[in-house]
């Protein structure tokens, strides 16, 4: 593994990107890091995950020509993006933290904004609103606010697991090194590793900002790491992951709002195995049904044990639904 690094004043904030065949977007991507009005000294920190296409020759032209703001680490082994994150994490400098994916962009306003909240408010994390856009559409993400709000203790993780107001996707997060710089993402996990991460990141915060500016612009494509994931089986590791996140809930809150995430994923899941090929559908139908079990999916337990609220009861109805929709699909096919 190979690292150029400047020589830069320490920085208020470090952005960690790992990188790995984006060169169709790369570019768009690390412009807009360098296009940002952020007054303060910050360092772009890019991990090549072993490109194949011409993305590591675009950040070493970045690097290159703009050495007190972006620096490469190139890997000598594809290690997956926690690898490339984790390896980030232990090269930041930065009193706060950030994630960007380079296939996305960030508005130009985008790292004064949470900083001067974060100093403002003292909060260890803050959090803006994403925009989900390609080529053809451009929409707010579904975790949107539309007034800044502190919460504290406990409710952090609870606003989590609750996923209104906030998920476990790594885009439009600031958050303090000194607090949460030793955490780390976990290795061989193909989908939600950044709910893990964040799971125990909010468990261990006193406070999280919510802010209703648009901070993050995500790009949805089909090549993008949730594309696929019925056929490739990364679906299971989704699944893996939302369950592992609970070992951080304590409170009655936060395990009443994780056993509605535990729901709500496995009704999405459901939902969308309607759309999949029969040969893809089957045995996704076959681990659904055991995470029923497993988790304790039914409606007696919901109702009276959970005391979940009815919006999770109509999940729960339109889980029953999709099944008998998918089993009915594969007895015909």
């Amino acid at each position: 593994m190979s690292v150029a690094r400047s020589s830069a004043d320490e920085p208020m904030v470090s952005i960690i990107v790992p990188v790995f065949n984006v060169a169709a977007y790369l570019q768009e991507g690390l412009e807009s890091l360098l296009a940002q009005d952020f007054p303060h000294p910050c360092e772009v920190i890019l991990i090549d995950d072993c490109s194949s296409d011409d993305s590591l020759a675009i950040c070493r032209e970045f690097t290159r020509d703009h050495p007190h703001r972006f620096q490469l680490i190139e890997s000598t082994v594809n290690g997956g993006v926690s690898v490339a994150r984790n390896t980030g994490l232990e090269h930041a400098r930065g009193r706060y933290l950030m994630f960007f994916d380079p296939d996305d962009i960030l508005p130009v306003t985008t790292l004064s904004q949470l900083y001067q909240a974060a100093e403002q408010y003292s909060a260890n994390i803050v959090k803006g609103n994403l925009v989900l856009f390609n080529d053809d559409d451009r929409r707010p993400a579904p975790d949107r606010v539309q007034r800044a709000e502190l919460i504290t203790g406990d409710a952090v993780l609870t606003t989590l697991f609750e996923h209104a107001r906030g998920r476990g996707h790594i885009g439009g997060k600031l958050f303090r090194r000194d607090k949460f710089g030793s955490l780390r993402f976990q290795v061989g996990v193909r989908m939600a590793q950044d709910l893990l991460f964040f799971s125990e990141m909010f468990a261990a915060a006193n406070s999280l900002l919510l802010l209703a500016d648009d901070v993050y612009l995500y790009r949805k494509h089909p090549h993008g790491s949730t594309g696929g994931k019925y056929q490739r089986g990364s679906y299971i590791d989704w699944m893996g992951s939302v369950e592992q996140s609970g070992k951080f809930a304590e409170s009655n809150a936060q395990i009443r709002a994780h056993r509605s995430l535990l729901l709500r994923t496995i009704n999405q899941i459901a939902r969308e195995c309607r759309k999949i090929e029969p040969a893809s559908a089957a045995p996704v139908l076959d681990v659904i049904e055991q995470k029923c079990e497993q988790w304790n999916i039914r409606l007696g337990d919901l109702l009276f044990g959970d005391k979940l609220p009815l919006r999770d009861i109509g999940r729960y109805v339109k889980l029953r639904m999709a099944l008998r929709q998918i089993r009915r699909s594969l007895a015909h096919s």
